[in-house]
């Protein structure tokens, strides 16, 4: 089975419907250590680069019980536990938000873990440097060759490395309190499948998301009605 892992605050309607899709479901706790709103978010509390988790060591005892999980139904998993400490301010809150694509992997140099930066260089990804220090929460990865955001940083900075960029507007995704969420936080990918965490065609751009996933053969699944919510996005522990 595909276990994935998602905030524990998704509600479950949700969790139900991604079980009926066939995953089994691993919820992540809050941190106590970053911001309510982003607390259990999956793209700010791991970075996944192939079969490789990397979870702050600080959340061991946040998040003890997902960790177990993790270890108990996927044991093909490895698991670094990192020593830098995430942190309620930017930019310690993006530590562990990092996006790969393909050969790829983009996060802001400056704050992220030097874990992750080592992981990727041992799995032999060359590590793009952007202003974006939500890399993954800001982008929805199509494939490896292709993605989706509303971030014009992000977009220029996949498209000098030869990934096509289908650009959305701004907004009309949920992430209390803050103004608006971000597209990439607001779904996951599984094979040739988007699960999004609310109806993507009451998004504004909603010719935007159906076209793309047309052009690069993918299916558009609403996980529950009304408007997008931002919940760190979907990572799916594939085998």
């Amino acid at each position: 089975m595909v276990y994935a892992l998602i905030d524990s605050r998704v509600n479950e309607m949700i969790q139900s419907r991604l079980q009926k899709e066939g995953f089994g479901i691993i919820t992540l706790p809050p941190s106590r250590d970053l911001p309510e709103a982003i607390a259990s978010h999956p793209d700010s509390l791991v970075t996944k680069i192939g079969n490789t988790l990397i979870f702050s060591a600080d959340y061991s005892d946040d998040g003890v019980c997902a960790l177990t999980d993790v270890r108990e139904y996927a044991p093909h998993i490895k698991m670094i536990l990192a020593s830098e400490p995430m942190g309620k301010k930017y930019p310690q809150d993006t530590r562990y938000n990092a996006l790969r694509i393909g050969d790829h992997l983009f996060c802001r140099t400056e704050s992220i873990s030097s874990s992750v930066k080592d992981e990727a260089e041992r799995q032999g990804l060359t590590i793009v440097n952007v202003k974006q220090g939500y890399p993954h929460c800001s982008t929805l990865k199509l494939n490896d060759r292709a993605a989706i955001t509303a971030d014009s940083g992000m977009a220029s900075a996949m498209e000098k490395c030869g990934i096509r960029v289908y650009r959305i507007e701004t907004g009309n995704i949920a992430l209390p309190p803050y103004e608006y969420g971000f597209i990439g936080g607001a779904c996951g990918v599984f094979d040739r499948k988007i699960y999004f965490f609310g109806d993507y065609t009451a998004h504004p751009s909603r010719s935007v998301i159906e076209l793309s996933a047309k052009a690069e053969g993918l299916e558009l699944i609403s996980l529950t009605d009304g408007m997008l919510s931002d919940f760190g996005g979907i990572v799916f522990l594939d085998k």
